[in-house]
């Protein structure tokens, strides 16, 4: 009787040994962690487009190379004789190589002196075409019949950082482009007449007085000055 107690009670301990070391149906399985999304490529050309753009503005050592004074030097008003009359008037002294240069430009226009015009400008391109168109104008019976200068002066640094920034812009490209050393800016008070051809043709601006703003500058290779563009009325803002 005992013997078969003792049986009953070893199977029964071996069967709960087995339930105990079994795996639990109900314990929940471990998360699998989730994929790391994959960072977003950038374009060049979006990275571009984030970045802002700098703001315009004429380079420090622009300036270091403006010249805003001159000295006297001889100067000489040669007259201009044409066959058609036309007349450069002097209302002004020239005091040195820039209002030379100045009044030797309008002089080579009203004589038709395309070679001398163009000895007088600088390698910009646009501004060596305007000089042509307006020699070749005048080469063909039309053009301006007189001009008269008034009174011509070099602007002030302060002047020329005041201009609006477009200008200063076109300065600057100039400048490091034709690789001038040196530049000023001459301010002409200017008026002119036109010839009767011209007038047929329907010029844009009347006849009249005006401000004319010449760049004007220097290569280390060079004695000489030379212009290089020309800005018109609204070069310096008004007050």
């Amino acid at each position: 009787m005992k013997k078969s107690m003792v049986c009953m009670l070893s199977a029964a301990a071996l069967a709960l040994t087995a339930c105990t070391s079994a795996p639990s149906e109900s314990a929940a399985p471990q998360a699998t962690p989730a994929p790391t999304p994959a960072a977003e490529s950038t374009t060049p050309e979006e990275t571009a487009a984030e970045t802002p753009a700098p703001e315009s503005a004429a380079p420090e050592d622009l300036y270091a190379g403006y010249v805003q004074e001159f000295e006297e030097v001889g100067t000489m008003a040669r007259p201009v004789e044409t066959e058609d009359g036309r007349e450069l008037i002097l209302e002004c002294d020239l005091d040195n190589e820039i209002d030379q240069l100045i009044y030797d430009h309008y002089r080579c226009e009203l004589l038709g002196d395309l070679e001398g015009a163009l000895a007088l400008t600088g390698d910009t391109e646009t501004y060596r075409i305007t000089t042509e168109n307006d020699v070749k104008n005048v080469q063909e019976g039309a053009g301006n019949q007189s001009y008269t200068l008034h009174e011509m002066n070099i602007l002030s640094l302060e002047d020329v950082q005041s201009a609006e920034q477009r200008y200063l812009d076109t300065i600057a490209q100039e400048v490091a482009d034709s690789n001038l050393t040196q530049w000023t800016v001459q301010e002409v008070d200017v008026s002119w007449t036109y010839t009767e051809a011209e007038k047929a043709k329907g010029p844009q601006l009347d006849e009249g007085r005006y401000e004319r703003y010449f760049l004007l500058g220097k290569t280390a290779d060079s004695d000489s000055w030379k212009i290089y563009d020309l800005f018109r009325e609204n070069f310096i803002p008004e007050d």
